[in-house]
């Protein structure tokens, strides 16, 4: 009798442990668009805070701009993947905390402005690609050229800052419209020894990247773009961050606030990847350093 007594105090015992470890499981709520780029991220963050013991549940943008499902519970946190995403939680955020990333500080700028909020942009920090074109051409190229649309003009005086603070010279060539993109660039070609490429979907897409690159590549000039598929098309450098890197930093963000530790409200890219073209800075008479040596200098010269 006394046996069985203390069987069932102990049956009593872990169920209770049961209960309150689930009470005190964390949550996360991850809402995302459907690209290749969002979902990849999203199954990263999924699988790293399922092995940390996270209940991570996942909706994604449907064609009215609405989550599948928009009720959160109060104690969830919530992940946004994309500007879309991002736009749909001012509706339904209440007072949870969100960490968004694969967003533009651009987007940012036109969103409603919360505290509860803190943002993983994707924009590259202005240094950093200063930095990166000191280190890769070490100083044969003074004069740098930005195609400069809309979606550029605010960061406009921080990049010429910094650069100027390298002895580098950073000056652009303004578009209004995509058909203007190889006449401006005509112009600004003959007065810079390398092109930088920034996001900018005017400037640089399907329409375009081609012929800007054979454009680039016969007036001998390299480009340092943002992106590995660019990389691909034809660009000597690539600055940018992988799935895997983005997904690292919205896990660290999600644990520090878990903590109660407060995150900055828009975060650089962390981690960071840079891609070397060997190919094509051959066929253009330059010496350049591996991706993963640029990357190691990069990495020195931010501490």
């Amino acid at each position: 009798m006394v046996a069985n007594w203390r069987r069932w105090l102990l049956a009593l015992g872990l169920a209770a442990l049961t209960v309150t470890v689930r009470a005190a499981e964390p949550r996360a709520r991850i809402v995302r668009e459907e690209t290749p780029i969002a979902k990849q991220t999203a199954e990263l963050v999924i699988a790293d805070l399922s092995r940390r013991g996270w209940n991570v549940t996942e909706a994604v943008i449907g064609p009215d701009g609405a989550p599948s499902e928009t009720r959160f519970a109060g104690d969830t946190m919530l992940v946004a993947l994309g500007s879309r995403a991002l736009a749909t939680l001012p509706k339904s955020i209440g007072g949870a905390t969100a960490v968004a990333a694969l967003v533009t500080r651009s987007a940012l700028e036109e969103m409603p402005q919360s505290d509860r909020w803190s943002a993983i942009i994707l924009d590259q920090p202005a240094e950093r690609w200063a930095n990166l074109i000191q280190l890769a051409f070490a100083g044969r190229m003074a004069t740098a050229g930005l195609l400069l649309g809309a979606f550029n003009t605010k960061s406009m005086p921080l990049l010429q800052r910094k650069f100027q603070e390298r002895q580098l010279t950073l000056v652009e060539e303004r578009v209004v419209a995509t058909d203007e993109v190889v006449p401006a660039l005509d112009r600004l070609l003959p007065r810079v020894a390398v092109l930088l490429a920034l996001p900018d979907p005017m400037v640089h897409n399907r329409a375009t990247v081609q012929a800007l690159l054979l454009t680039t590549y016969r007036a001998g000039v390299p480009v340092v773009a943002y992106s590995e598929s660019y990389l691909q098309a034809g660009a000597v450098i690539a600055l940018y961050s992988t799935a895997s890197q983005i997904s690292a930093q919205v896990v660290e963000t999600l644990l520090q606030l878990r903590e109660g530790r407060p995150a900055a409200a828009i975060q650089a890219p962390r981690y960071f990847t840079v891609g070397v073209n060997a190919t094509v800075a051959r066929s253009l008479g330059l010496p350049l350093p591996s991706g993963g040596e640029l990357k190691e200098r990069l990495r020195a010269a931010e501490q």
